[in-house]
Order: structure tokens, then C-alpha cells, then sequence
């Protein structure tokens, strides 16, 4: 593997995105690291970004913020576009038309690793099942690193720490595959979990969404593999078009013996796709059952906050779609659900999940956004009218709401099955400010009943 400061030291280098996840901050870092003249520019500003901004304070990059200028996108060695960044950015379409190589970070990355890289994709399910497939790997093998659409974990930094006899299990978005059908990339070994509607705001159609995916097992050679969802017929099909080695997870794959902690059918395919990962790569089945019966799951996606008089609350921000919606609907237990959804549009019909809260939710608080109205609307259509408390333009006066009502046994639940851009930043805020009411909650006169 080539030393990274021989791959970008003195390059002129125009980081697109700078973000506030931390992908695009950590891979500013890594490349002023290795010596490259970088330039940032991000259509949000200065005071948008303060958190990013601030770790930049004094060292050689230049900040072009709140607007993109075409000078950056020319006199350039290379743009690294950040995943949020549409393809069909015209700075981007500059760029090429002026022979500017166009890069994204993770499949940067593995055009200069050579050891296993494990992706993971899908609609939903991701970061549980990636998490997962880590847990088990670092339990069975020394070094094993986890990168990709996780918050904070910027991939091409990682050139500075890897060596060939170590392993990557990359979460990899739509947008981020989009850099691997351009590098005409595929992980070695990959997982996809499902198919379903998603990002219609940025797709023109689901063809377009899934031909992002399939950059996922496109470009395997004869020694990969990818597992597909055995138990969804949409993934099924996908499998035909896999070049290399194909394999199928189901949820019945895991041994009726094994005691999974992860709530629904959905962590059980979750669940299912791990094992079949760790099998392929002869991971000990006694290690597989150790991590599998000892994870209790990822924050923000059914993340059990507690209990106070009775009453659980559980977070499930990442619930950004109507598919999410109704699994967390279906997992969840209790004598009642006090259900807290609605945000942005996505594009997506909103019907199924609608139903699904108008029957199994006994009350229903909306948050204010683009898709609330809509979803109003088809929760009424589906009988739930007299369930819905009200819209609310504050989380936290809808979990006040809620709670002013709950009684012993019932459960609120945060799970939108909505994007939460509007109110808040991103979903990962949604469900930190979910967590901060819960928590005043909890420590009020008498405390949490959690058992120590």
C-alpha cells in the first residue's frame, strides 16, 4: 500500500462538503496531514457549520463558505465530493469539463486498500447490521476497522493506520456508491439487506435509486461475493444480476436457540445477514453467538431510553421512512403506543405507515413538516382522526403531550417515519433532543424505574 502522503502531498485539493457528521472535517484533517494545499467550500456558512469550523481554526485551508466558486472547481488536482453533494451539481459538471478528477471518500479508499473491505447497503437496516458484522469480526481477527455512513467516521483517514492484513466493514449510502460505479468498485464481500423506497427527493425513480445500490456486487471479480435478503423478493432479483458469488440470508437462517436481544422481524433479518457474513468468512459459530445474544442495538434506532411510572420510551429517530415507521409499529410492545410521528418529505407514500399508526398507535402526536399534512390526511382516511393529539412545532411539547396522558404499561415512541430536516439538523439531532426530554423525564421526583 503506497504511503498517503505520496498520493496527495502538495496536490491542490477542493474538499465539496464540509458537513457537520464529520466525514468531511476528518477528511480535511487527513489531507492537510499528508501535505495537500485544501480548499473548502460548502453552501452553508461560517456560523452554520461553527462546530466543523472551529476544528479548522489555524491550520492551512482555505474556507470558501456560504457559496461554491468555479475557480475552485478548475485550478484543482482534484475535487472530493461529500456524499450530500448531488451528481448533478453543476460545480461538478465544471470540474469535469475541465479534466478535474472527481473522488469520493470511500471509494477512494479502496482503490488504495488491498485487504478485505465488507460493504454494506440497503434501505434500511444498515448501521445495524454493519455494526454487527464489526463486533463479530474484531471479536475473531486483531484489527478490524468501521468506517463508511457512520456519523463521525471519516473512511480515507484510515490510509494512515491500515495495513493489507486488515479488514474494513464499510456502511455504504446510495450517494456514497455512486463514487464506486465511477471508480468501477465493489467491496469484496457485501450485504444487501432490502429494498424499498427512499430518497425520492433526490432520485428521479427507484430505478435510479437501486442502480446507485447495485454498485454494491457490480464490479466483483470471481472471488467475491455478495449475501442478499433471501426473504424479499425485490432483493431476489437483484441477486440475478450479481457477477460473482451470490448467497441469500433469512431470518429463519438464525438457531432457534439463540436468544436475540433486537426487537422485531426486521433486526431478526438484520440479525440473519451478520451471521450469514460471518460464516462465509469462518468465523467461529460459538463467537458469532456470543456478539449476536450481547448486542443490544444501535442509539437512535429502537433505543429503549427507559421507564418512568410505568412508562417506556423509545427512540427510533432513524425511523426516515414510511417502511421504518411500520417496523417499529410491529416490534414495539405495550399496552398502548403513544406515537410520536411526521417531518419532511421524501417523496414517499406515506399510506402504509398511516394505517399502520391509525390501527396499532392508541395516540398520535405530529411533528410540523413538509410530509405532516399529507400524513394527517391518510391517517384519517384510515380511521385515526380522534387518535391524533395534535401538530406540534416542539418535540418537546409533544412528548409533555403524550405523557400527560400515558398510563401504566403504555410506550412512547419516537418514530416519525418522516426526514427531519426543517426542525431540526438531521435525524441524529431529532433523536438527541428526543433523548434530553426523555432523560429531564426520567430524573424528575421518583426516577427512572430502569432496574441497576
Amino acid at each position: 500500500m503506497p504511503d498517503p502522503r505520496s498520493l496527495f502531498a502538495g496536490k491542490r485539493i477542493t474538499v465539496m462538503g464540509l458537513g457537520l457528521l464529520g466525514r468531511g472535517l476528518g477528511d480535511t484533517l487527513f489531507l492537510v496531514r499528508c501535505g495537500a494545499r485544501v480548499t473548502v467550500t460548502d453552501l452553508k456558512t461560517a456560523e452554520e457549520l461553527a462546530p466543523s469550523v472551529k476544528q479548522l481554526e489555524g491550520l492551512p485551508v482555505t474556507l470558501k463558505l456560504g457559496e461554491h466558486d468555479e475557480a475552485d472547481f478548475i485550478n484543482a488536482d482534484m475535487i472530493l465530493r461529500n456524499a450530500d453533494v448531488p451528481r448533478s451539481s453543476r460545480f461538478l459538471e465544471i470540474a469535469a469539463r475541465n479534466g478535474v478528477p472527481i473522488e469520493m471518500d470511500e471509494s477512494l479508499f479502496v482503490k488504495h486498500f488491498h485487504g478485505l473491505v465488507v460493504g454494506i447497503t440497503g434501505t434500511r437496516g444498515k448501521t445495524t447490521t454493519t455494526t454487527l458484522i464489526h463486533r463479530i469480526l474484531s471479536a475473531h481477527r486483531s484489527r478490524v476497522f468501521l468506517a463508511g455512513n457512520i456519523m463521525g467516521c471519516a473512511t480515507l483517514p484510515l490510509l494512515e493506520r491500515i495495513g493489507p492484513d486488515d479488514a474494513v466493514v464499510l456502511e455504504l449510502s446510495s450517494w456514497q456508491l455512486q463514487g464506486f460505479h465511477d471508480a468501477m468498485l465493489s467491496p469484496k464481500a457485501a450485504v444487501f439487506t432490502n429494498v424499498y423506497p427512499d430518497h425520492l427527493n433526490r432520485y428521479a425513480g427507484m430505478e435510479d435509486y437501486i442502480g446507485d445500490k447495485k454498485a454494491i456486487f457490480r464490479y466483483q471479480r470471481e472471488e467475491d461475493f455478495c449475501l442478499f435478503n433471501g426473504d424479499q423478493e425485490a432483493t431476489r432479483v437483484l441477486a440475478e444480476e450479481a457477477p460473482a458469488g451470490r448467497g441469500f440470508f433469512r431470518a429463519s437462517d438464525i438457531p432457534p436457540d439463540w436468544k436475540v436481544p433486537l426487537p422485531g422481524r426486521h433486526n431478526r433479518e438484520n440479525v440473519a445477514a451478520a451471521l450469514g457474513m460471518a460464516r462465509r468468512l469462518a468465523v467461529p459459530e460459538a463467537i458469532i453467538r456470543s456478539e449476536v445474544e450481547s448486542f443490544q442495538g444501535i442509539e437512535h434506532r429502537l433505543q429503549w431510553l427507559g421507564v418512568k411510572n410505568g412508562i417506556q420510551f423509545i427512540n427510533d429517530s432513524t425511523s426516515t421512512t414510511p417502511v421504518a415507521g411500520c417496523a417499529a409499529l410491529a416490534a414495539v410492545d405495550g399496552e398502548r403506543i403513544l406515537l410520536i410521528a411526521g417531518g419532511a418529505d421524501k417523496r414517499l407514500d406515506l399510506s402504509p405507515f398511516a394505517k399502520a399508526a391509525a390501527s396499532r398507535a392508541s395516540r398520535i402526536a405530529l411533528l410540523d413538516g413538509t410530509a405532516t399534512s399529507q400524513l394527517y390526511r391518510e391517517i384519517v382516511n384510515a380511521g385515526g382522526k380522534d387518535k391524533i393529539l395534535g401538530r406540534f412545532d416542539d418535540l418537546r411539547r409533544a412528548v409533555e403531550g403524550l405523557y400527560s396522558e400515558a398510563r401504566t404499561g403504555d410506550v412512547i415512541l419516537l418514530s416519525p417515519g418522516c426526514a427531519s430536516f426543517g426542525m431540526f439538523r438531521n435525524e441524529f439531532h431529532r433523536g438527541e433532543t428526543f433523548i434530553n426530554v426523555v432523560k429531564e423525564i426520567l430524573g424528575t421526583i421518583g426516577g427512572s424505574d430502569e432496574p441497576s
